[in-house]
């Protein structure tokens, strides 16, 4: 059950990852997102103006990824990682689009309200749960967001767009475990959206590979680094750990109609170079394997 980057796989399934912590799912029958996350607004709007979703780029990384994945442009489902604008405001948009539901807390359940999603297109997840995308089966586990000014809060009426970015309150921060029959009953990946967690949370889970959120997690101390690999990565015992949310979300997916590379977040909010220095020598004790995933990038299971 090895992965690979951009190689052919011996079954179908396939990641392809969009920036932040959004990343399409395949088994080549039917596509999942996580967050789907396309708007990227510049910084500019996002620190003096209110947000909304920005329908021109959302559609065309749509299309890009469909066209990727050389799948039909039809969804069965977006799990939300947590209700903070740059995870949750462009899901309901695309579930109105392509005709998925979107599984979230209820915090994320009051921005689709705000989007007028039907009630029939939305999954409340009080806390764990899981959820069958196509063959795809999703184990959400209540997690926790990385420790920055940004966390807690709830959304406890509808959020109307447009909005500021402070109005999207966290919610619950979800690790999502995957499943699929054709790689064997044994979940196969971890995806953790926010560099954050529960002490304990992956007892019991043992999986292959990690994707690994890194956001903040330069601000944050060593032991704590350390820790969150430990949880991660030593407790599941993963050997490819594939590092996603590192970007700066500010910046487009698509830029004047060409594909765009990503770029770090800024020191001011994050020291991703400090964060990868010390995840690469945990990766090398560890004998495990470390991805920086870019934009675009497929990885094949």
């Amino acid at each position: 059950m090895s992965a690979s980057l951009e190689s052919t796989p011996a079954a179908n399934i396939r990641a392809l990852f969009l920036g932040t912590s959004s990343m399409a799912w395949t088994d080549g029958r039917s596509t999942w997102l996580v967050d789907g996350f396309f708007s990227r607004q510049p910084l500019s709007e996002v620190i003096f103006t209110r947000l909304k979703v920005d329908e021109t780029q959302v559609s065309s990384v749509a299309s890009e990824m469909f066209k990727r994945l050389n799948m039909p442009s039809t969804l069965t489902g977006i799990v939300v990682a947590h209700s903070h604008y740059d995870h949750s405001m462009d899901a309901p948009w695309l579930a109105k689009q392509y005709g998925a539901r979107v599984v979230g807390s209820e915090s994320t359940w009051q921005i689709a309200k705000g989007q007028d999603l039907p009630a029939t297109q939305m999954d409340v997840m009080p806390g764990n749960g899981r959820v069958k995308l196509g063959e795809f089966e999703v184990q959400l586990i209540e997690s926790a967001h990385a420790p920055t000014g940004f966390t807690g809060g709830f959304n406890a009426k509808p959020v109307f767009l447009p909005a500021h970015a402070l109005q999207f309150k966290e919610g619950i921060s979800y690790s999502f475990v995957v499943s699929h029959p054709d790689l064997g009953p044994a979940p196969f990946a971890l995806i953790q959206p926010s560099a954050g967690f529960v002490p304990g949370q992956n007892k019991g889970v043992n999986v292959k590979h990690v994707f690994l959120g890194t956001g903040g997690l330069g601000k944050s101390s060593d032991a704590y680094i350390s820790d969150y690999w430990q949880e991660m990565v030593v407790n599941t015992g993963a050997k490819q750990v594939y590092l996603i949310h590192w970007d700066d979300f500010t910046q487009p997916l698509i830029n004047q109609g060409q594909l765009a590379s990503l770029k770090p977040m800024p020191k001011l909010l994050d020291d991703f170079p400090r964060s990868l220095e010390l995840l690469k020598m945990f990766s090398e004790r560890d004998g495990v394997t470390l991805h920086v995933l870019d934009a675009w990038k497929l990885v094949n299971f």
